[in-house]
């Protein structure tokens, strides 16, 4: 797959740091192209987590930057473990938009949060209603979706309605665990 993903930038004379989504049928062992964006994702943390360099962390951004003021592209870079992300939203059961002020904001330690909302924050609709995002590492999967629970478990957002709840009962799921 990523000798794939390499040579489909090098193609299209693409130089800098991308996404290129592919998908697995678990069935067959065949790999799918799915899209390729110039633009990092939103789950852009996972791969900074689960991906070790050697000088130190991987931070896709800064090598955005650094690519985009002409600095090369080159890196020794290998997975290593397993992470995962959740992202909080301000919605209720239905996934409708939850607004409001938030009274308190209290988020876990021992994992990666990037959160959009503190205390004192106000909460409208005219936005996407993800408000924060929790990523989990682990040297495996299980181990990341323990530490993943434990974090959404120790995520507490007052004076909005979150997904907290959907999500913990979605990683309880055994389709997903597995």
């Amino acid at each position: 797959v990523t000798r794939s993903a390499v040579a489909m930038a090098a193609q299209v004379g693409y130089e800098n740091a991308g996404t290129v989504e592919f998908l697995l049928d678990n069935a067959t062992g065949e790999v799918y192209f799915l899209e390729m964006n110039t633009r990092l994702q939103v789950e852009h943390p996972v791969t900074e987590l689960a991906v070790s360099v050697r000088g130190g962390p991987l931070d896709l951004v800064e090598l955005q930057l650094r690519v985009a003021a002409g600095d090369a592209l080159a890196l020794e870079a290998e997975l290593e473990g397993h992470a995962i992300e959740a992202r909080v939203n301000a919605e209720d059961a239905n996934f409708l938009p939850s607004a409001g002020p938030v009274l308190a904001a209290h988020y876990p330690d021992g994992i990666r949060v990037d959160a959009a909302v503190e205390t004192g924050s106000v909460v409208g609709t005219d936005y996407d209603s993800m408000i924060a995002k929790l990523i989990a590492y682990g040297p495996d999967r299980e181990t990341a979706l323990a530490r993943l629970d434990r974090a959404l478990a120790d995520t507490a957002i007052l004076g909005l309605t979150t997904n907290t709840g959907f999500l913990r009962s979605l990683l309880a799921n055994p389709g997903v665990r597995a």
